[in-house]
């Protein structure tokens, strides 16, 4: 069952004042002032202490690059 289904199965037993309430909720805008949260914090258990994550990504950003270049043109 997947989360709208369960969703759909449970408002099933409200009333018609919680459903307005339900709908009322979800019709809000979400909070847009947040600033996004950092995936550094998030990825930094796979990374090793001494890694400088930036010069890695433009690194096999750069390799990439390469590679991509080289193919260009060959059909």
């Amino acid at each position: 069952m997947t989360v709208l289904e369960h969703v759909k199965h449970l408002v099933v037993g409200l009333t018609a004042q919680e459903k307005l309430d339900l709908a009322s909720y979800l019709s809000e805008p979400e909070p847009t002032d947040q600033k996004p949260e950092s995936l550094r914090g998030d990825w930094s258990s796979a990374f090793a202490n001494g890694e400088n994550l930036d010069t890695d990504l433009r690194e096999i950003r750069g390799d990439w690059q390469k590679e991509w270049r080289s193919d260009e043109f060959v059909g």
